[in-house]
This record gives structure tokens, C-alpha cells and sequence, in this order.
């Protein structure tokens, strides 16, 4: 969550009127799409070198991160004075010979302290001695420690496109003869792996890229926590949420705390915030923000894996768009989806009561006003009613907002 966001890319009502005439035959959620064939034969391919790239970069970062560990202990052994906390030394790295050498000379400086015991001069200079030079050791392994994390950082940023390595094959499940194929003329891991008869290690295979669309996995809505900041500084918290993957698919659908700063909103949308949060009976009176219930969604997909032009986020099985459809979102060439979107109240109260929600892909035709349904992703509503009843409330006894004041203070005129 992050006061920056505005209202999404939701369509219009005007869509969800005009596919009231499109067929909604049956169950999806068993029909695979068009596209995962050919987009996951492509994933497995790629993702061969790409990983061996990966793999080799962990290997490289190792020594980094068992230095790093050692600095910090020896850190805290200095912090203690305890010197067996970090013993042995390596007296030919020069950071830790010069920890060991600190070590003799502050037990050297601790034995003149008790030997001027009633020369409170003395022992206020030997005191002081000893908090500077313990400052000044741990000043040099913390620059170590940036040291060392500078280099690392550096070995990261010297590979290319490795956020879309990590995204699109980290945690994927591959085709198996379709990683064979390119096998001959890669050396990787990944090809080790596939080669092995029984199943097993860090990565996984089907035998066909149809199976993937069989692999579903869903996980229980998290219960909510309160308001807080993440490291970044950005607000988080706030939200309760659920995921559902079918092979590496992955859908993520949430109710957060929409918060955005009116200065940032036309008159329009601040008025309709407002509107909306009274409606609701939220508690929320802040002179910097306005805040309503966002309906968070979020698909993680390489690419259309249809003919898709929108999504549709819905109740039940489409028999009654009108009735049913929650949001609707245009589909884009690069594959997926990140939006929030202000939740509709009714919506809310149906999810409240438990009632699950659907991700289904159309392929809307303008010129015949009817769209076609493609394929299906299902979400559980296990522990969906408990989870928003509580983020509900939270929002609505004013907790939230006090929340927000106690982790941004109004300044003294208010704002």
C-alpha cells in the first residue's frame, strides 16, 4: 500500500452492461489457455542458462555472505568484551588482527583501571581510553562490513535483467523435454535435474505443458495487521489478502486501506472518497488523507495466455455480469495485472458473508457488444469473512486513523 496509488484501471460499468449477452457455458476451470503451451515451452528454454546465470551468481556471493556473518559476530564480541565469542582470529585478515590486537590492549587498559582503584582521575582516563578505542574498532569492521557490501552489490549489479530472471524463473516448474532440448548446448543445473529419474531437488517438472494448468494451489486469506511503515519508509499494513496459482500462474487478490493525500486528488475524486468513506461509517478524519477500503489485484502471467482483452473479478459464474462482475480490467500485451481499486460496498458486504471470488479472462468484441469467456482462476474463501470483518473494523472504530497519526504526526498547524 502506498499513498501514491490513485483509483486503477477499472472500466467503466459500461462494459459489464454489454456482455450481458455473452455466453457463459459452464465451468472454466478446467479449460487450459490457448497461449500456456507455447509461453511455457518458451519460459523452460530461457530459464535454462538464465539459471545457471542465477546459480553461479549465488556461488559468487557465498564468500560475501559468510564474511558478513563473521563480521557481525565479531562485532557483537566486542560489544560484550568477550573475546571467546569470536576466538580464532585470523591474523592475516587485517581487520580481524586488528580486532585481536584491541582485545590485548583493552584487557591491558582494564587491568591499569582496577589498579588505580581510588585515583578517580586516572580511572575517568582510562575509562574514556577504553570507549574511544572500543569505538574506533568497531568503527573499522562496520566500514569492513560496507566494504564488503559495496563489492557484493557490485557483482549483483553486473548482471543484466536479473529482476526478470528472478520473477520469471526462480520458483517456476518447467516442461522437462522441453528444457532437454536445449540441453546439448547449455551447461546447467536445471538439465542435471531434468535428466534425474525421480523427482526431487530445487527444481520441479511436469512431462507436458498441459499439466501445469492442472497444478493449483490456493492459499487462506492472512489476517490483518494494523497499520505500520515498511522499510522503505512507505505505509503498509492495513490489508488482508489471498493467492491462487495454477502452474506459474499466480493471482493475488487483497482488501488494504486505501490511503491517498488530497493534495495529490482533483476535487472530484477527493469528494468521492469522502462520500464513499461516510457511507461506509468509517472513522477517518484527517486533514492530509482520505481513506477507503482498495480492492488490491494483482497476476503474475509472462504474457496473455489467451486472446484476452479484460479480466473481470466476480462473484459466482457469470450468469449475471451485472450482478456479479466486481471490477473490470483491460488486458495488456506484456501479460498481467497490478491494480487498486476503491472496493464497491456491496461488493464487501458479499465478500464479508463469505461469498469467494473468481478472476475470469474475456475476449470482449466492440463491433457485437459480447465478450467470450476464456478461462478461469478461482480463489478460496477460507477464512475470507473472519479476515475482512476484522479489517472492516479496524477501519471503522477509528483505530486506523489514529494509527496513522501516531506513524505521520500532524505538524503544529494541523496539516
Amino acid at each position: 500500500m502506498d499513498p501514491s496509488n490513485k483509483i486503477g484501471t477499472a472500466v467503466p460499468g459500461a462494459l459489464v452492461l454489454a456482455i450481458l449477452v455473452f455466453s457463459a457455458s459452464g465451468s472454466l476451470s478446467g479449460q487450459t489457455p490457448a497461449n500456456l503451451v507455447g509461453s511455457e515451452v518458451e519460459r523452460s528454454q530461457k530459464c535454462v542458462p538464465e539459471l545457471a546465470r542465477l546459480i553461479q551468481l549465488e556461488e559468487d556471493l557465498q564468500p560475501f555472505s559468510e564474511r558478513s556473518e563473521r563480521l557481525q559476530q565479531i562485532d557483537r564480541a566486542i560489544a560484550v568484551e568477550d573475546s571467546a565469542r569470536a576466538t580464532p582470529f585470523d591474523e592475516n585478515d587485517p581487520v580481524e588482527a586488528s580486532v585481536q590486537d584491541w582485545f590485548v590492549r583493552d584487557g591491558e587498559l582494564a587491568q591499569r583501571y582496577l589498579d588505580a582503584e581510588g585515583d578517580e582521575t586516572l580511572q575517568e582516563e582510562l575509562r574514556e581510553e577504553r570507549r574511544e578505542a572500543r569505538q574506533q574498532i568497531r568503527q573499522e569492521v562496520r566500514e569492513g562490513l560496507i566494504s564488503m557490501h559495496e563489492e557484493a552489490q557490485a557483482r549483483i549489479d553486473a548482471e543484466e535483467d536479473l529482476e526478470n530472471i528472478l520473477r520469471d524463473c526462480q520458483e517456476a516448474i518447467f516442461v522437462r523435454d522441453a528444457v532437454l532440448e536445449v540441453c546439448d548446448d547449455v551447461t546447467s543445473p536445471v538439465c542435471d535435474a531434468a535428466r534425474q529419474e525421480e523427482p526431487g531437488g530445487r527444481f520441479r517438472f511436469v512431462d507436458a505443458p498441459e499439466d501445469l494448468w492442472h497444478m493449483e494451489q490456493m492459499r487462506p486469506w492472512t489476517s490483518p495487521t494494523r497499520l505500520g511503515l515498511a522499510q522503505d519508509g512507505s505505509l503498509g499494513g492495513a490489508r488482508t489478502g489471498t493467492l491462487a496459482r495454477r502452474g506459474n500462474a499466480t493471482l493475488l487478490v487483497g482488501v488494504e486501506a486505501m490511503i491517498e493525500e488530497r493534495s495529490e486528488l482533483t476535487a472530484e475524486e477527493e469528494t468521492e472518497y469522502q462520500e464513499m468513506a461516510e457511507t461506509m461509517g468509517l472513522e477517518f478524519d484527517d486533514p492530509r488523507y482520505v481513506m477507503v477500503p482498495g480492492l488490491a489485484i494483482h497476476l503474475d502471467i509472462p504474457g496473455p495466455l489467451d486472446q484476452e482483452t479484460h479480466y473481470l473479478l466476480h462473484f459466482g459464474d457469470l450468469s449475471d455480469p451485472q450482478d456479479q462482475v466486481v471490477a473490470t480490467i483491460p488486458a495488456n500485451e506484456d501479460g498481467g495485472v497490478d491494480t487498486v481499486l476503491p472496493a464497491p460496498e456491496w461488493a464487501l458486504v458479499r465478500m464479508a458473508e463469505g461469498e469467494p471470488l473468481s478472476l475470469t479472462a474475456i475476449a470482449y468484441d466492440e463491433e457485437t457488444g459480447s465478450g467470450r469467456p476464456l478461462f478461469e482462476m478461482g480463489l478460496t474463501e477460507v477464512g475470507q469473512s473472519s479476515a475482512l470483518l476484522d479489517l472492516l473494523a479496524y477501519m471503522a472504530s477509528g483505530d486506523l486513523a489514529q494509527d496513522l497519526r501516531t506513524l505521520r504526526p500532524l505538524e503544529e498547524d494541523g496539516r
